[in-house]
């Protein structure tokens, strides 16, 4: 039987996901666009409400809409490989914040590694208690001189 703090597993297991290098947009690291597109508009936060706001309409319009649906997937996979009910998660939130200072568990000093971010999610349940994952790791702008395209990218 299914047990609500195994929502804390959960939410480890969307952060790390969420900075792996497998999680792609159109064959690059979704997090080094992610941080190129919040620099557009000057901001050093990108939020993903995966439950309250999240609705996938006209997704030829919206930007990220293929990282974003791979990101509710994984949290969908877990929750049914946990037997965990959709309607124990009252919200879902993934938090990109970039140009974070320097926190030694998570980011290596030098420039060369990119600027230090941080990724959070936070799963409120139904019964009101929020369980949250934090971790972290160096990032750059997505440069398409300096990287190179997933080769199995369609």
């Amino acid at each position: 039987m299914a047990r609500r703090k195994q929502l804390k597993g959960i939410a480890g297991n969307l952060v790390q996901w969420s900075m792996s290098r497998n999680f792609d947009y159109q064959g690059y690291w979704a997090v080094g666009q992610f941080y190129a597109h919040v620099n557009e508009f000057n901001s050093n936060e990108f939020v993903v409400n995966l439950v309250e706001d999240f609705v996938f309409i006209e997704p030829e319009n919206r930007k990220f809409c293929k990282a974003l649906s791979d990101l509710s997937r994984v949290m969908k996979n877990e929750l049914e490989s946990n037997q965990i009910p959709d309607g124990w998660i009252d919200s879902a939130r993934v938090t990109f914040r970039f140009n974070e200072e320097h926190q030694s568990k998570y980011h290596f000093f030098g420039s060369s590694l990119g600027k230090p971010f941080v990724c959070s999610v936070e799963l409120r349940s139904d019964l009101g208690v929020t369980y949250k994952k934090e971790s972290g790791c160096n990032v750059w702008i997505r440069n398409p001189k300096r990287e190179s395209r997933r080769i199995s990218f369609n």
